[in-house]
């Protein structure tokens, strides 16, 4: 963790992480005067992404399929990042792929009879390259940024990520990965990805079948229209395991970190802009092959953040799905939302758009801390009252709760939603993937150390024994006695004030295709 722990005005981490790709990074001179910090101004960079409909397949969410202008946030959450590749290692324990080294001991493969087995195998190379970058994305949600070189095998044996010049075989969405998936708790497997070394050396992997239940169909494979620094790999047995899956050659960290970014600061203040975003949708719902279906709008970072009043690339995906009359669940902490009432209610004419105002507190001094650029919690109920005047179903999520910090105001957010017109009300739990935890650390040191102990005990208390849990079904909502005392808090606090445990089921029914502004139309060309 670094020594730098002044907290940055405006911003929700005042540190800048080293990104564990790269060797040089950016040391603070410890002599310094406090005061002598350098504001971190938000700087936009352009995505030349070349899709936008990003899909999932978890039971922990509402849609299966979501859109976002922008990466990263300028909130300032110390909650909102992802992990890393994760590489399956002797001892049981998973380790980021840029920290393994030569003479390392991972578990790799070895065919015996009708099945591959997993066997432990040395690593005798590990280097950096920069080659173009893929997005794979599985059906239980598992992601991955490979180059287009990089294998993985599939059902019908080892394939490449891209057809590359000769069509080569490669992946498509035909394919089904081998191995456990990066979120898969077997019997086997269930402390691997999860658990500390006094479980992990129970675990016992050599010589078993490799073998899962899991659904590890290929959902998409997506150019970032971008080279990045990628890492690979030799070992003894030519593979080895990656996000659960058996492959070899060149991956990079996800999110902020795979772009060449820190997961603090450069999170909050270098935002990338996906100026095509509009027109990538509008192509991508004019295909046949778009099935429609509920679209979510700020899945990962809020895209109704600051920069959208003046980009307004938000506004513009929502005339698309307006025009197209495709179904639209809309999260976000902002009251910036307002400002497209016309279009959401015009899609809400047609039982096809929800809003979300995530609500943490009601604090406005914790708020400002927490979520420095967003919108005060006055703002967000605000928000509802007047979404709700336009003839917009729109609730409260309290999310996401921390324990032993925002708990106690589950019922006072409750009844304040409902006064401010609520249809429903939902409930998340405060999850810390990866290297979010240490910046959720960071922020308690700053601004609660007297609660810092209680809270992250508490976390552990709902997340047994660790900070994060990554499994379906657990991780919004955490097991044990106080994760039970908290929902039934939630479950009596809404009840009381008549709130709906779900917003109203979204229809497809009056989807039409968007028109091709390519094409012309009977009045093209005609005189005034």
């Amino acid at each position: 963790m670094s020594e730098f722990s002044l907290p940055l005005r405006g911003r929700g981490a005042s540190d800048n992480p080293p990104n564990r790709f790269d060797k040089i990074h950016y040391e603070r001179d410890p002599d310094a005067p406090p005061d002598e910090e350098i504001a971190r101004a938000t700087v936009l960079l352009r995505d030349t992404t070349r899709t936008i409909i990003a899909t999932n397949d978890s039971p922990d969410v509402g849609f299966d399929a979501s859109i976002n202008p922008y990466r990263g946030c300028e909130h300032g959450c110390s909650y909102c990042l992802s992990g890393d590749t994760r590489i399956l290692m002797a001892d049981g324990r998973t380790k980021p792929l840029s920290g393994v080294r030569p003479g390392d001991l991972i578990y790799g493969t070895v065919r015996r009879g009708w099945y591959r087995r997993y066997i432990k195998t040395e690593v005798t190379a590990h280097w950096a390259t920069v080659k173009p970058a893929f997005e794979i994305t599985l059906a239980d949600g598992t992601s991955l940024i490979a180059g287009p070189d990089h294998r993985f095998l599939t059902e019908r044996g080892w394939k490449f990520v891209a057809a590359g010049r000769t069509q080569r075989p490669h992946l498509t969405t035909n394919n089904k990965l081998m191995g456990t998936g990066a979120y898969a708790l077997s019997p086997q497997l269930g402390a691997v990805h999860e658990v500390g070394p006094a479980i992990t050396r129970k675990c016992h992997l050599e010589g078993s079948a490799v073998k899962t239940s899991v659904n590890l169909r290929v959902r998409s494979v997506r150019p970032l229209g971008r080279r990045l620094r990628l890492y690979d790999l030799t070992t003894g047995t030519g593979d080895f395991f990656a996000n659960g899956v058996l492959s070899h050659n060149c991956y990079a960290r996800p999110y902020h970190e795979y772009l060449g970014f820190s997961a603090g600061l450069d999170f909050e203040s270098k935002i990338l802009v996906k100026e095509s975003a509009p027109e990538l949708l509008r192509r991508e719902l004019m295909s046949p092959k778009w099935q429609p279906r509920v679209l979510g709008i700020s899945g990962v970072t809020d895209a109704y953040q600051p920069i959208e009043r003046r980009l307004q690339l938000t506004r513009r995906c929502l005339e698309v799905l307006a025009e197209a009359r495709n179904p639209v669940a809309i999260i976000t902490k902002n009251h910036l939302v307002t400002r497209d009432c016309d279009l959401i209610a015009e899609l809400a004419r047609h039982n096809a758009a929800a809003v979300f105002l995530s609500i943490t507190t009601l604090d406005p001094d914790l708020g400002r801390r927490m979520e420095p650029r967003a919108s005060a919690p006055a703002g967000r109920l605000a928000a509802i009252t007047e979404l709700r005047r336009a003839g917009i179903p729109a609730g409260v999520m309290v999310a996401p709760i921390i324990p032993g910090l925002t708990d106690h105001e589950i019922p006072a957010i409750l009844e304040a939603a409902a006064d401010a017109g609520a249809a429903f009300a939902c409930r998340s739990m405060l999850r810390l993937p990866y290297g979010v935890a240490e910046l959720f650390e960071t922020w308690l040191t700053q601004h609660f150390p007297d609660r810092k102990d209680k809270v992250l005990g508490r976390i552990r208390d709902i997340r047994g024994g660790a900070l994060n849990d990554s499994q379906f079904g657990r991780r919004m909502r955490g097991e044990g006695v106080l994760a039970k005392s908290i929902a039934d808090l939630f479950e009596v606090a809404r009840a009381k004030v008549g709130l709906p445990a779900h917003p109203p089921e979204l229809s497809a029914a009056a989807f039409r295709r968007p028109a091709d502004p390519s094409q012309p139309t009977l009045f093209d060309g005609l005189g005034d």
